[in-house]
């Protein structure tokens, strides 16, 4: 299997690979499917103890959530919640509010808000479960957390300035602070590096430089590397004979988290690709059905489409993974090759070609894709350098172009263009296409022109080459030279006509141009 190595410092520092980034959105929820809200603006499902939420999820994050009937006879609850409460004052015994009044996205808006019981740890009952605050990853994939936002709960502000119940106000020399540590793979234990947020600090001896946290402090989480999820304490220096008497709430949101994809490299083992013999090719099934048919690659999804059996062999269109080594080709028999000659990496990679029939759109989880290696097939080469029955001989006018389609959420957001051909050259050689422009989508589709086209469609066979896909780019790469056109004509001159259908014999089997587009006997579009 082709090799992807990863550069953590790298990673953390830009989005030059292909990574799958996730930020907590509570409009998102997945369990509960909606966050209903109470008279004080916190979430109904809070302290109903007969509700299964001990943890509740947004996107990828499972919060914890834990109630017990244990206090005086009435619930209560531990670890987190949802809240959108802008209650505000000093001297309020309010506990749902933060002293933002809302989320990052402004006043009134939910956030999350957390509860940690420093006495869960004592209860045996809990040896697997290292605190009451934890935030899991629930598709058990590891992930780099990078930031999170954090503030104080308006009780807890109130406490460190003027005091409360058991709570005194803070004096020289006090902080209250929120730890964070990562969660290793087995789920029952945290890592050794913990990064610190202070909410309150009143350790300098200059009056002056005391403060309390009262608006949303970006949390740099990056020192944790790859985790499981997160495990948070909280730690007050006002202690009393029971334990911290600062109430040891605090809110959060914003919380983002990356995961570098596994990139498409069409190799045997991935998505159970089976390209069994050598110079062959596999087009998405062993058994395909009409139509389309999906199939994988890493963490990328592709479709084939396939048309049946013309009568003149079987019709497929869009993604082909293919072994071939020739860097040749006759025409539209041999389709499969790259100009190059076999794979970038390893022995298989895809060729794509234009489906009539519908969208071959390569679709994935919300990310920014770094980038794929693309060549041009033989085939292309074969009919750019030399015409053929459909197409003409390129100048060094002509062009071939390559268009890649950004998609979120099924719409278009970003287009890129990638010159095949161009000014007398084309590519021969596998080249790197970067694709961090385009920015965070969940599809790519692709499109193609070319400067010799006839009723709108293209002669130039719609082919092109890809390996790779998702991939990084190379450290000290350098874009291969490409190769030139022929400046003799030594091959079939343009056949292109202003007839509205011309056919023509080609190998023994009767083809049609009609409307740029050519069939063959049985009616099915070939090119």
């Amino acid at each position: 299997m082709k090799k992807f190595l990863l550069l953590v410092s790298a990673l953390v520092a830009s989005l030059t690979i292909s990574a799958e980034v996730v930020t907590l959105d509570l409009s998102r929820p997945t369990n509960p499917e909606a966050f209903e809200f109470d008279a004080n603006d916190m979430w109904k499902e809070t302290w109903n103890a007969d509700a299964t939420y001990t943890f509740f999820d947004a996107q990828k994050f499972s919060f914890s959530h834990i109630l017990s009937q244990n206090s005086y006879g009435g619930t209560f609850w531990d670890g987190f919640t949802v809240s959108k409460a802008i209650k505000d004052g000093e001297g309020s015994a309010d506990f749902f509010s933060n002293t933002a009044k809302g989320g990052l996205a402004g006043e009134g808006t939910p956030y999350i808000l957390a509860y940690y019981n420093e006495w869960w740890l004592m209860d045996d009952a809990n040896e697997n479960m290292m605190s009451s605050n934890l935030i899991l990853f629930n598709d058990g994939k590891a992930y780099y957390p990078q930031y999170v936002y954090l503030n104080n709960a308006l009780v807890t502000y109130n406490n460190i300035k003027q005091g409360g119940g058991a709570a005194r106000a803070f004096v020289q020399g006090d902080k209250f602070e929120v730890w964070i540590q990562g969660i290793t793979e087995d789920l029952d234990d945290v890592t050794d590096e913990k990064v610190v947020c202070r909410l309150a600090d009143y350790t300098s001896e200059n009056e002056s430089e005391w403060y309390v946290n009262t608006d949303w402090k970006k949390v740099d989480l990056t020192p944790l590397g790859q985790v499981y999820g997160l495990a948070f304490t909280v730690v007050s220096t006002d202690q009393g004979m029971y334990g911290t008497n600062t109430a040891t709430y605090f809110a959060l949101d914003g919380l983002t988290i990356f995961r570098p994809t596994e990139v498409a490299t069409f190799e045997n083992e991935d998505g159970g690709i089976n390209v069994a013999k050598a110079d062959t090719c596999w087009q998405g099934a062993d058994a395909p059905v009409i139509g389309n048919n999906a199939w994988k690659s890493g963490e990328f999804n592709f479709l084939t489409y396939y048309g049946g059996d013309t009568g003149m062999g079987e019709y497929y269109s869009a993604w082909t993974v293919t072994n071939e080594t020739a860097n040749t080709s006759t025409g539209y028999t041999e389709p499969y090759r790259s100009a190059k000659g076999g794979a970038y990496e390893g022995q298989n990679f895809a060729v794509w070609n234009l489906n009539y029939y519908g969208v071959d759109t390569i679709t994935f989880n919300k990310q920014a894709i770094a980038g794929f290696f693309v060549n041009n097939t033989a085939y292309a080469v074969n009919s750019m350098c030399n015409g053929d029955g459909f197409a003409k001989k390129f100048g060094k006018e002509d062009w071939f172009k390559l268009t890649c389609v950004g998609v979120l959420n099924k719409a278009e957001v970003a287009r890129l263009d990638v010159d095949l051909a161009k000014d007398g050259k084309y590519i021969n050689e596998w080249t790197y296409v970067e694709l961090s422009a385009l920015g965070e989508i969940d599809g790519l589709t692709f499109e193609m022109s070319s400067s010799d086209s006839s009723y709108g469609y293209m002669n130039t066979p719609a082919y092109f080459a890809m390996d790779n896909f998702g991939a990084a780019k190379p450290e000290n790469y350098e874009e291969p030279a490409r190769a030139e056109f022929e400046t003799e004509t030594t091959a079939v001159e343009n056949t292109t006509v202003a007839v509205k259908a011309l056919k023509v014999v080609r190998d023994g089997q009767l083809l049609i141009i009609r409307g740029g587009k050519i069939f063959n006997a049985q009616g099915v579009v070939v090119r």
